[in-house]
């Protein structure tokens, strides 16, 4: 990592496993990504078409996304996570169209092949600081997918270093990050506090390759701003939200990709 100046040493990567940390991903502000990006998700796994079918949620923390995709869509949930205080959490939010699996090793034991139509993996990959372990994920999701399926990667966009958005700020500007590095980053709580993590830093052409690698094909990226999200996001939350740096830098990053 190229710096400007020498600031402290980052700690390693958050570990959303424990408790705490768990707890106080649900204390962050969302407004950001329930317009430019989960409606984006939905839109590209044809969720709306999708009603009785399956879909995976690999990361799927305390549960929020998986609630909701169940309860809007009518679709069955198998939502996944390494963390069992995020399962925890989870289980008690959704309701019966959702069932949780413990991730182990970058796997989902018990899943057969071929056995979900859609997946989706929101905001967890920059928390994985191995390559060979995202790799190991998308196949483990390649395996899982049917045939004709579709898969999401949703994170935060790699391009925006530095940049204070309303609700966060990965990196620090001035400072440039090689693949791999660790990547501090801000996250602003319904309490107006930031809630400081460590990240890592993966650009998107490093999940296009491995997405290649794991056998997906007909891969897209997709960077949204509010004004794209008319006709896709709820137009109460998009009138709603202070926008900032938003409207000309996109914070959120979508890869689609199909087997």
């Amino acid at each position: 990592m190229e710096k400007t100046g020498r600031p402290d040493p980052l700690p390693p990567v958050t570990d959303w496993s424990g408790e705490q940390v768990a707890g106080g991903y649900e204390r962050l502000t969302p407004s950001v990504e329930w317009v430019l990006g989960y409606p984006f998700v939905f839109r590209a796994l044809g969720l709306e078409r999708l009603r009785g079918g399956r879909l995976l949620d690999l990361g799927c923390g305390p549960g929020v996304v998986a609630d909701h995709v169940a309860r809007r869509f009518g679709v069955h949930v198998v939502a996944a996570d390494v963390s069992p205080a995020m399962l925890s959490l989870a289980r008690r939010r959704t309701g019966p169209l959702v069932e949780h699996h413990l991730v182990t090793d970058d796997q989902i034991p018990g899943l057969a092949d071929a056995s979900v139509d859609r997946a989706m993996c929101n905001f967890v990959l920059v928390c994985v600081p191995e390559k060979a372990r995202i790799l190991r994920l998308f196949r483990e999701v390649h395996r899982l997918l049917r045939p004709e399926g579709r898969f999401a990667v949703l994170n935060p966009n790699p391009a925006c270093i530095g940049t204070p958005f309303s609700t966060f700020m990965i990196g620090r500007k001035g400072e440039r990050y090689s693949p791999g590095d660790p990547l501090p980053v801000r996250l602003r709580q319904t309490d107006g506090s930031w809630l400081d993590i460590v990240d890592t830093f993966w650009p998107l052409e490093v999940y296009e390759e491995l997405l290649a690698e794991a056998g997906f094909g007909e891969i897209q990226r997709e960077l949204p701003t509010p004004d794209d999200a008319h006709g896709v996001a709820d137009p109460d939350l998009i009138a709603g939200h202070t926008w900032t740096a938003e409207h000309r830098i996109p914070p959120c990053a979508l890869l689609t990709a199909s087997l």
